[in-house]
C-alpha cells in the first residue's frame, strides 16, 4: 500500500515537470514578437550552390544563448542548403523550410559554438539575418568542409558584406 501511494506522488511530480516544461516552451515561443518568416515561394532565383548537412539552431542575434523556439524554428536536423540568386532556402527534415531573401541577410560568418553546440574552429556556417524587425542568426554545420568554405564565400559576395572568417 505504502509503495503505491509513493509510486503515485512520484507519477504525479513527473507529470507536473513535463507540464512546466510544456509550458515554458509555448511561452518562449510566444515571446517573440514581430517575427515574419518568408514563405519559400517567395524565392525564385536560380540555384547556384547547394549543400547537405545539419541545422543546428537559430537565435536572436542580441541573444545569442536564447535558442528561437517560435515557428518551429527549435529542433536540430538533418537540412539542405540552396544558394539561389536572390536568397537561400534551409529546407529541414520534418520542419518548415526557411527561406531568407538576399537583402534581409545582415552578415555571414563562420563560427565555433552556438547554445550548447560547439565544434571545431569555424565549423558552423553563421548566417544574421532580419525576420520582420527581429535579427536572427541561424547556424548550420555542413557535411563537408569545402561546402562550408565555399558556401561562406558565395554567400559574402552576395551579400557584399564584410567576410568575419
Amino acid at each position: 500500500m505504502q509503495r503505491d501511494i509513493v509510486a503515485a506522488i512520484l507519477i504525479a511530480l513527473f507529470a507536473a515537470f513535463v507540464a512546466l516544461a510544456v509550458r515554458s516552451v509555448i511561452r518562449r515561443a510566444a515571446a517573440t514578437p514581430g517575427l515574419v518568416l518568408n514563405d519559400v515561394s517567395a524565392l525564385t532565383g536560380a540555384e547556384i550552390a547547394e549543400a547537405a548537412g545539419l541545422y543546428v539552431s537559430t537565435v536572436e542575434t542580441s541573444k545569442p544563448l536564447e535558442r528561437i523556439t517560435a515557428k518551429g524554428l527549435m529542433h536540430r536536423g538533418q537540412a539542405r542548403l540552396s544558394v539561389l540568386t536572390d536568397g537561400l532556402i534551409i529546407d529541414r527534415s520534418g520542419e518548415s523550410s526557411i527561406a531568407i531573401a538576399v537583402a534581409d541577410i545582415c552578415d555571414v560568418r563562420r563560427a565555433s559554438a552556438t547554445i550548447d553546440k560547439g565544434v571545431e574552429r569555424d565549423g558552423l556556417l553563421a548566417i544574421s539575418w532580419m525576420a520582420g524587425d527581429v535579427c536572427l542568426t541561424t547556424n548550420l554545420r555542413l557535411a563537408r568542409e569545402d561546402d562550408t568554405k565555399e558556401l561562406f564565400e558565395t554567400l559574402v559576395s552576395m551579400t557584399n558584406k564584410e567576410a568575419h572568417a
